[in-house]
C-alpha cells in the first residue's frame, strides 16, 4: 500500500504558538529531566509518532538512545546507532544536511519512518531528536520538519542551560513579570470592570434602579478587587529587589503554572489569598513544599488525562475553629474521573501528601470536569 503523500502546508499558527509555549517553559527553568520529558511528549504527540528518541554521544564515535518517549521504551532505550551506519556516520561528520535527508531508521527488529534533527549542546556533544512512525506510515511533511528543528533546539537549549548562566538571560525576567501581571493583577481588575459596568448598565435600564445595598456591595467588591491587585503589584515589584537563592513558596506556585502551560496548550488560571506574602511566611517549608507538589500533580494530571480547555488553581489559607487550614483545589472542565481505572497513582501521591500532615483529599467529579480538594492542618507555632 502506498502511504499518502506528505503535506506540503506551511504550519499553523498554533503550531507555532505551541512552539512559543514550550520556549516560554524551557526559559522558565526546572528539572532538565522534567524539561526533556516534557519535549519528547511533545515532539511523539504532535508529530503523530510512535516513539520520540533523544540520542546523545557514549563515546567520541558511539551514540546511544538516552531518552524514549512511547511504547517502545523499553525496548529503544540503550540501543546504539552503529558507526558504520548513514546516521552514525553523519552524526561523526556532525553533518546536519545527511542527518536531514536520512528517511528511515532501523532500532529494534522493525524498520522505522524516521525524522531526525540535530541537537548541539555543546559541551554534552552532538546528539539528535528522531521520531519514528511505521515503515508504512505517511511521510513527514516540511510543517513536520520545521516543528521537529524547532524541538530540537529547545532541547539543545535545554541540556546546555546549566552551563550558560545569567549572563544569558535564561531566565528572562520580562516574561515572568508580563505573565504575573496578567494572570493576577489584570485578572483582578478585568474582573472590577465587570462588575462596574454591570452596576452602570443596571442604572441606565428603565425601571431597573438597583437597591442602595446592591450598589454598596457592588462598590465594596471592586475597592477590595482594586485592593487585590494593587496588593499584586506590589509583590511583583518586590519580587525585583529581592536578592535571594531561595523562591518563595508563591514564586515556585507561579513557576508551576508557567511549565504548565506547555502541556496543556493555555494558560491556567491561578487565585492567591489577596497578601500572598503572609501565606509564604506562614506555612511551614515540609507544607509549602507538599502544596507545590500537589499543583504540580494536579497540572500535570490535567494535562495527560483531563483533555481539558480551562483549568483553574486555588491556594488558600483560613481559620477553621482555633486551626488555620491550608486548602488547594485545582479543577478543570475535562472529561471527568474515568471509573473503569482502578489505578490512580497521581492520586495516590497527593493522599500521601495529605496524610503525612494528617489531612484529607477528596476528588470530585464536576459536570463537566474534576476538582481535586486537598487540605491540611497547619501546625500550632
Amino acid at each position: 500500500m502506498t502511504p499518502p503523500a506528505a503535506s506540503t502546508a506551511p504550519p499553523s499558527r498554533g503550531d507555532r504558538s505551541r512552539i512559543q509555549d514550550l520556549g516560554g517553559a524551557v526559559l522558565a527553568g526546572g528539572e532538565t529531566e522534567d524539561l526533556l520529558d516534557l519535549l519528547l511528549h511533545s515532539a511523539r504527540r504532535d508529530l503523530d509518532a510512535r516513539n520520540a528518541l533523544l540520542v546523545m554521544p557514549l563515546t567520541p564515535d558511539r551514540w546511544g538512545v538516552e531518552m524514549v518517549d512511547g511504547p517502545d521504551s523499553a525496548e529503544l532505550l540503550g540501543s546504539e546507532i552503529p558507526p558504520g551506519t548513514a546516521t552514525g556516520l553523519a552524526l561523526h561528520r556532525a553533518d546536519s544536511d545527511a542527518l536531514e535527508t536520512i528517511g528511515d531508521l532501523e532500532l529494534g527488529d522493525r524498520p522505522c519512518r524516521a525524522l531526525l534533527g540535530v541537537i548541539d549542546a555543546a559541551e554534552h556533544g552532538r546528539g539528535m531528536l528522531a521520531v519514528l512512525r511505521a515503515a508504512d506510515s505517511a511521510p513527514y511533511s516540511a510543517a513536520d520538519r520545521e516543528r521537529l528543528d524547532g524541538l530540537a533546539g529547545l532541547i539543545a537549549l535545554t541540556l546546555r542551560a546549566p552551563s550558560l548562566g545569567a549572563s544569558a538571560e535564561i531566565d528572562d525576567e520580562r516574561s515572568r513579570i508580563a505573565r504575573d501581571l496578567h494572570d493576577l493583577a489584570i485578572q483582578e481588575l478585568f474582573a472590577v470592570g465587570m462588575e462596574l459596568e454591570a452596576m452602570v448598565n443596571s442604572l441606565e435600564a428603565p425601571g431597573m434602579t438597583p437597591s442602595n445595598a446592591r450598589i454598596r456591595s457592588s462598590v465594596a467588591t471592586s475597592v477590595q478587587g482594586v485592593e487585590n491587585a494593587v496588593a499584586q503589584i506590589r509583590l511583583i515589584v518586590q519580587s525585583l529587589r529581592r536578592e535571594r537563592s531561595a523562591a518563595t513558596l508563591t514564586e515556585r506556585l507561579r513557576h508551576e503554572v508557567g511549565l504548565a502551560t506547555a502541556g496543556l496548550g493555555f494558560v491556567p488560571s491561578m487565585r492567591l489569598p489577596p497578601h500572598p506574602a503572609e501565606m509564604d511566611a506562614e506555612l511551614p517549608p515540609e507544607i509549602a513544599e507538599d502544596v507545590v507538589a500537589v499543583v504540580r500533580e494536579c497540572l500535570a494530571n490535567a494535562a495527560r488525562h483531563a483533555h481539558a480547555t480551562a483549568v483553574a488553581v486555588s491556594v488558600s489559607v483560613f481559620s477553621e475553629g482555633v486551626d488555620r487550614v491550608v486548602q488547594v483545589n485545582v479543577s478543570d472542565n475535562g472529561r471527568g474521573i474515568d471509573p473503569s481505572v482502578q489505578r490512580r497513582s497521581g492520586l495516590a501521591n497527593i493522599s500521601s501528601r495529605a496524610r503525612r500532615h494528617y489531612g484529607w483529599v477528596d476528588a470530585l467529579n464536576l459536570e463537566p470536569g474534576t476538582m481535586v480538594s486537598w487540605r491540611v492542618t497547619l501546625p500550632v507555632s
